[in-house]
């Protein structure tokens, strides 16, 4: 077994003594200091989980010469980790899991939300955010209008708008980006018309939430929102498998819209599902 010393973290041999800070040494912008690792608090609501995948890989390509500051906010009495969770984590690996000294950039005077804008703001620039993780710290930091009126309207119709961990229960939007454009193609009143068609239609199955009906469902909408009966749809539809629909629509090659190809299964089960009921006719642009 080989003899040689694991590398350590730069400064990881100094005292917690000496970086023991008090709020009155710090001021905006933010401070340089060195923090041990367990004077940080982590893991905030706005921030996206620490992959060990991730870890692995920055420690693989690790450069003690690359390193660069953590983005601290001193809140509450604790420094909270805006920006940095993984490379923290990959310093403690290296360090066989023990307390390390870090540099830091030190913040006062921020809110919870100003946190969340920051940490959206910093992860934007390096583009490591997945949508979801993006719009979950929108939505913690209570400064984007539309995600804020989105996650309302899916509330209040019952829905629950997930952006992390999902549970597998009814109810549960998981297509952070089919959701969105849903919204941003019906507007405010039209979406909820969606949700609750969605609701009473499916009620709530996992699979009649997926982005691709979520999509076609948004385009049948828009494109048939003065003619169709809402009551008639739920009726005709009800009797329909969301399955089905995905199926039918994953084999129409006609079109590289995806929109478009559920939607018009949707269309074609509304004409199908009742002998001699009112038929829609074919709007579709494609």
């Amino acid at each position: 077994m080989s003899n040689r010393k694991k590398r350590r973290p730069p400064g990881s041999e100094r005292t917690e003594q000496q970086n023991l800070l008090t709020e009155t040494q710090y001021a905006n912008p933010g401070v340089p200091r060195d923090l041990s690792s367990n004077q940080l608090t982590s893991g905030l609501p706005y921030q996206r989980p620490v992959e060990p995948e991730d870890v692995d890989r920055l420690i693989a390509k690790w450069d003690d010469r690359l390193l660069t500051p953590l983005v601290v906010s001193f809140r509450d009495g604790k420094f909270n980790v805006v920006d940095g969770q993984h490379r923290i984590a990959a310093m403690r690996k290296m360090a066989d899991g023990g307390n390390v000294t870090v540099p830091c950039l030190i913040y006062t005077g921020l809110t919870y939300e100003q946190e969340a804008e920051l940490y959206f703001k910093l992860d934007q620039s390096k583009g490591r955010l997945r949508l979801s993780h993006a719009t979950k710290a929108l939505l913690e930091s209570g400064t984007d209008a539309e995600v804020l009126e989105i996650k309302r309207l899916v509330e209040a119709a019952g829905f629950v708008w997930v952006l992390d961990k999902k549970s597998g229960d009814a109810y549960e939007i998981l297509s952070t980006r089919a959701i969105i454009n849903a919204y941003r193609l019906l507007g405010g009143a039209t979406f909820s018309r969606l949700l609750v068609l969605l609701d009473s239609t499916w009620h709530g199955a996992s699979i009649s939430l997926r982005a691709s009906m979520l999509s076609g469902m948004a385009l049948f909408l828009k494109t048939y929102e003065t003619e169709l009966d809402d009551r008639s749809f739920i009726k005709r539809l009800s009797a329909v498998d969301p399955e089905e629909i995905i199926r039918r629509g994953k084999m129409d090659f006609s079109t590289n819209k995806a929109a478009l190809r559920f939607a018009r299964v949707i269309l074609e089960k509304y004409n199908t599902q009742q002998r001699g009921g009112r038929k829609l006719p074919y709007r579709f642009k494609g």
